[in-house]
């Protein structure tokens, strides 16, 4: 029995080997490298295969190299394709590889701040590529102190409030398509957000005239920003947005997004999206001017082409509605200063529909190029600071271009959208007394689009981000008109009108549907309600807005 167990044990040990990471990096490197030559190896067979066949009465002997060398082309293609899978998998770790070396943290953390915490990991064989799990441990430990020493209340606190004594703190991953979703989660007492704004307005990070203005979403962003916090006193845990900067930092540098949700008294919850792998990207390949950008295909919602005439400018910005969406659009050739490129006068535009978080723009591009797998790149000095740039690869060709950075540029074009207007169209002179607009609409996009055309001309707009909420905004104040979309959570636009009408005070202020939804019994539903115009967002336009108004107000 001993003779048979000890080769067992012997294959066993042969079964696995130790492997020095910057070895395994160099051979990641190195893959990387040989996809390029493969692509540049397809691109010349192609085009040779192209000119012997148009050449005649060449011998037949050229024909039969010419086939032979596709044949090994596509052999090359395949065992590099291959290669790159399994490389990636030697560098792939489950998550447990960093998540099991937090339990102990946070009981310690737990005792030394004397409350009682519920600790849960999720998702931990989650597959994540090695390079990004040894940077992401310092972001996740310094999100997790915040949840323990900020988010989750005393024990005696969460009693009165009628929670369990213990906090539940969950550390989750999960894999959705080629990206991995990381979040830290906790049913504390979540964020502060009229304190965030207050301490926003005091650092001189906003104006306190905007303030007012932000949605959510925004007001979260600011937890981002450097030496911001809303604590009086910082802990030596943690202090709720304090080093939330280089959480950030750090998460933009493995080309990843952080997002926040926090429901007041029902907790905070940070979520973070990284790619599978750092070393290979799919990318779609776009023209500007005479130069070719990617764009990462995980930030791709969809490309299409518009009409030229479909695009609207609304105080310098220009904007197109997509499917009931309003979506701002950004040319790039504008954002480098680039020559545009092709016939001006053609009547459609390709444009690359890209997302980050829940934000969306329109990327208006003189041309597709295609698909394509790439080598991302970090790019050097004097380039490493160029704006809207996250890195560099090379084509097949051996052409050098560069790699936009989604998020940047999107942070960019909604900065454009939620800025006041610097003038004021000569319509305005039509409104003799600024008039105040309540705008029911979920799609912060959509809703800064309709309340920078409002505010052009002298309107005064407060936006609700879902119909129960308009309802309250309308209990607290008197509106001299109201716009809602129909769908929307909690609440519809349909439930808004009828709930509105029943109000005395509402009984005979003007009430404009904006909506997606064409069919007639939608329209003759929402006019039944009580809405005094039904308009639908495919065949939106400003003007078309802005002459329902001026008819309904008088």
């Amino acid at each position: 029995m001993k003779s048979v167990r000890q080769p067992a044990a012997a294959a066993v040990q042969e079964n696995s080997i130790r492997v020095d990471t910057d070895k395994l990096n160099k051979l990641v490197n190195l893959s990387g490298e040989l996809l390029i030559s493969k692509i540049r190896l397809h691109e010349v067979t192609k085009n040779l295969a192209h000119k012997v066949r148009a050449q005649k009465g060449l011998p037949e002997s050229f024909n039969s190299m010419i086939n032979d060398l596709e044949i090994l082309n596509k052999n090359i293609d395949f065992l590099t394709s291959d290669m790159q899978v399994e490389m990636m998998k030697v560098r792939m770790l489950p998550v447990s590889y960093l998540f099991n070396s937090f339990p102990r943290a946070m009981r310690d953390l737990a005792g030394e701040k004397a409350k009682e915490i519920d600790f849960e990991i999720k998702g931990e064989t989650t597959q994540l590529d090695k390079a990004i799990l040894d940077q992401l441990k310092d972001p996740l430990m310094h999100l997790l102190r915040n949840a323990v020493d900020h988010g989750i209340e005393e024990a005696g606190a969460r009693k009165a409030l009628g929670k369990a004594a213990a906090g539940k703190i969950t550390l989750a991953a999960y894999q959705e398509g080629s990206q991995v979703v990381i979040s830290v989660s906790d049913d504390g007492k979540g964020v502060d957000v009229r304190r965030v704004k207050e301490e926003g307005v005091k650092k001189g990070i906003i104006d306190k005239r905007r303030a007012d203005d932000l949605a959510e979403e925004q007001i979260f962003q600011l937890l981002f920003m450097s030496g911001f916090s809303t604590m009086k006193e910082v802990s030596e845990t943690s202090g709720r947005g304090v080093g939330l900067d280089v959480v950030r930092e750090a998460i933009v540098k493995l080309k990843g997004q952080v997002d926040v949700r926090s429901v007041p008294g029902k907790g905070t919850s940070f979520i973070m999206r990284l790619p599978l792998t750092l070393a290979i990207t799919e990318s779609l390949l776009v023209a500007a001017g005479n130069d070719i950008f990617a764009v990462p295909i995980d930030t791709v919602i969809e490309t299409i082409r518009l009409n030229a005439d479909d695009i609207k400018t609304v105080e310098t910005k220009e904007a197109v509605t997509v499917r009931g969406v309003i979506l701002p659009l950004v040319r790039l050739n504008d954002i480098f200063g680039l020559p545009r490129k092709g016939i001006f006068e053609k009547r459609y535009v390709p444009v690359v529909v890209v997302q980050s978080v829940e934000k969306k723009v329109g990327l208006l591009v003189d041309e597709l190029v295609g698909r394509q797998e790439i080598i991302s790149k970090p790019i050097g000095a004097p380039l490493n600071n160029v704006k809207n740039i996250s890195g560099a690869t090379i084509l097949g060709s051996g052409k050098v271009i560069l790699i936009l950075d989604i998020p940047a540029i999107i942070d960019s074009a909604e900065g454009v959208v939620i800025r006041r207007p610097v003038s004021v169209p000569r319509i305005v002179q039509k409104t003799k007394k600024k008039r105040t607009i309540l705008l029911a609409e979920d799609v912060l996009t959509t809703a800064m689009l309709e309340k920078n055309i409002l505010e052009s001309v002298g309107y005064s707009v407060v936006i609700a981000r879902d119909g129960k909420e308009a309802f309250e905004r309308s209990k607290q104040e008197t509106f001299d008109l109201v716009i809602t979309d129909v769908l929307m959570p909690r609440m519809d636009g349909f439930e808004l009108v009828t709930a509105l009408r029943k109000d005395n005070l509402y009984k005979d202020i003007p009430i404009v549907i904006v909506t997606t939804r064409e069919n007639d019994a939608d329209k003759h539903r929402g006019l039944e309600a009580g809405a005094n115009a039904y308009i639908l967002k495919s065949e939106f336009t400003s003007e078309g807005l802005l002459n329902t108004l001026d008819r309904l107000l008088g």
